[in-house]
């Protein structure tokens, strides 16, 4: 099992928070977001992690270039400012070779969340909270008999189980489909779209027996996206002190 990470993006609405470091590296006291994130991972075995970097690349390569104990790969998104997270998802992947966790750099979330989702039996799944009110702003899951049928932003929130909260796993099987889906929009010139688009391409495309991606649940426990001032001070105050502090 590995690991992709997502740290490319500016986060121009934490400004000033971001005018010298990406969001994976806001701090709780001397922890980033990213230190909790790898420390999860290391919980459950993985040690083999790919960052996907764009703005201030420099930065989390001289952080974390030469930690011990890691086997850490760079991947660079020099076109950050002009893409989204589907064109550096797709950057990474031919780097894989393996079944993998996805996770955007912004989330801080509790360890056993990360646990279930790699030990759901399905080879593709996504965690889910399925308790949080919906509004028109989250990734949002329709899915039946356990199994996603659409995940977008646009779903009507009067038909949506939970939000998807930004953790993945993928099974290595649907990385050749998931590339094929990712070359077709960027042939299009359509590289705005979030990494949810693969995968909602992916379930359709799946047949009626086998919609790809399973459902993780949250159960409650703690976890925050972090996008904007509001939500880096609720995790200040309410998530980082039960998860990594």
């Amino acid at each position: 099992m590995k690991a992709i990470i997502l740290c490319a993006g500016k986060g121009g609405r934490l400004r000033p928070l971001t005018d010298d470091r990406p969001k994976c590296l806001l701090a709780f006291g001397t922890r980033t977001i990213l230190d909790c994130c790898l420390d999860h991972l290391k919980s459950v075995g993985v040690s083999d992690v790919t960052l996907v970097v764009g703005y201030r690349k420099d930065l989390v390569k001289s952080l974390y270039g030469d930690k011990p104990g890691w086997n850490l790969a760079f991947v660079e998104n020099d076109d950050f400012a002009v893409t989204n997270t589907a064109y550096s998802l797709h950057l990474a992947l031919p780097g894989m070779d393996d079944d993998f966790v996805l996770i955007n750099g912004d989330v801080l979330f509790d360890r056993g969340i990360l646990s279930d989702l790699i030990a759901h039996p399905s080879p593709n799944c996504v965690a889910v909270d399925a308790e949080i009110p919906l509004d028109h702003e989250e990734i949002k899951v329709i899915a039946s008999g356990g199994r996603v049928e659409r995940i977008s932003k646009e779903l009507d929130p009067r038909r949506s189980l939970g939000e998807a909260i930004g953790l993945y796993k993928v099974g290595r099987r649907t990385i050749p489909g998931l590339r094929a889906v990712f070359e077709d929009l960027e042939r299009k010139g359509e590289c705005r779209h979030y990494f949810e688009k693969g995968f909602e391409r992916i379930c359709e495309d799946a047949g009626e027996d086998g919609r790809a991606f399973g459902l993780s649940f949250t159960r409650g426990r703690p976890w925050v996206e972090i996008d904007t001032l509001e939500d880096f001070a609720h995790a200040q105050r309410e998530i980082y002190p039960r998860i990594c502090g």
